[in-house]
């Protein structure tokens, strides 16, 4: 009995010392290769031809027209403005209709289209100037706008290298225009067609820069870290879309702060910002020749995946943005926003994965 009951123990310990040297033995065996199924796929290079061609197309096709349409707009702008300003008119209110004062109207309705269109992708010498802050600071102050006028350099003049973002440009110009007119000959609209000015130099600096680039010969690697910037700044001009036009009015500020709401131009607005993203995303109706659309260039990278849900996610923002006006129930502008979001998904969550794109945290995140 004693016997059985050793023999049984010296197996069992036997069992285990071979289990354990079992273990020993593979745990200290080197590793099996990784399958080629499971190794990572190396991220494609941005320093290529596609990129190449997709710079030069934008520069060529897009920013350099862009730039000189906002420049003949700045051009008509001083024009109407000097006009009305030398008009005989009296005493005029926003409900004012006189031909001088609706021309003036007019030719600021085209320049801020046209502005709009520019600058709905910032990048090159949009950003180097900073001419958003010099044009199109929102929101205006009309505190400060009344405190420039009142204190001009000399009669009539006025030192715009000194004068705030929040009483100038686009903004500025509206509300002097349909919120408080200014009546001819005064200095409030000596300062108006000051701001004309300004927005006329600034237009025609921005021309001759758009151009010169355009001419201008890059490399692979010096276009790669144009469409780097670039895609940065296509998620930032979404986002501002999404953040600023259409979320922030129905949250907080209200629709009598949206964008261009004191000219009555605010879906205007809406329509121009969203086909200046838009187009050079999946390209259709009004796309200019020479553009190629991030849809295409994808493809042509082998990311017809991401192309296609790109596309996708553009044709619901559109549906989403038909014929949204301010008057739009604020769910559906909110739902709107989301769809103007979810564009950047495929670009923001997936591209970005699958070629060497840095992205950057944008302040028109709006989060």
């Amino acid at each position: 009995m004693k016997a059985a009951v050793v023999l049984r123990a010296c197996a069992a310990l036997c069992s285990a010392v071979v289990a354990v040297g079992a273990s020993a033995q593979a745990a200290s065996a080197p590793a099996a290769p990784a399958s080629s199924a499971s190794a990572p796929v190396a991220a494609l290079p941005l320093a290529h031809p596609q990129t190449s061609a997709l710079v030069d197309g934008l520069l060529k096709a897009w920013y350099a027209p862009a730039a000189r349409r906002f420049g003949s707009d700045g051009d008509a702008l001083v024009d109407r403005t000097q006009a009305w300003c030398a008009s005989s008119a009296k005493n005029p209110t926003p409900a004012t209709r006189d031909p001088a004062l609706d021309a003036a109207r007019q030719a600021w309705v085209q320049a801020m289209s046209s502005w709009t269109r520019l600058s709905a992708v910032q990048i090159g010498p949009l950003l180097e100037r900073h001419s958003d802050t010099r044009l199109d600071f929102q929101p205006m102050r009309p505190a400060a706008l009344d405190k420039v006028i009142a204190n001009p350099t000399a009669p009539g003049e006025w030192a715009m290298d000194r004068v705030g973002a929040q009483a100038r440009g686009l903004p500025a110009m509206e509300y002097l225009l349909w919120k408080k007119p200014a009546a001819p000959r005064t200095p409030t609209c000596a300062y108006l067609v000051v701001l004309a000015r300004d927005l006329r130099d600034e237009a025609r600096e921005l021309a001759l820069a758009y151009a010169t680039e355009a001419a201008a010969t890059r490399s692979a690697d010096e276009a790669a870290t144009w469409f780097n910037t670039y895609i940065n700044q296509w998620l930032a001009g979404m986002g501002r879309m999404r953040w600023r036009d259409l979320e922030m009015p129905v949250r907080s500020w209200g629709m009598d702060l949206a964008p261009r709401a004191t000219s009555g131009q605010t879906a205007l607005a809406w329509r121009e910002r969203w086909q200046a993203l838009r187009q050079p995303s999946a390209g259709g109706a009004g796309t200019p020749n020479g553009v190629i659309p991030l849809t295409d260039y994808l493809r042509s990278r082998g990311l017809a995946a991401a192309a296609d849900a790109l596309a996708r996610d553009v044709g619901l923002a559109d549906s989403a943005l038909q014929g949204a006006t301010p008057a739009t129930p604020g769910p559906q502008l909110l739902e709107a926003a989301k769809r103007v979001d979810f564009v950047t998904h495929a670009i923001a969550r997936d591209v970005s994965a699958q070629m060497q794109i840095q992205l950057e945290f944008s302040a028109d995140d709006g989060d």
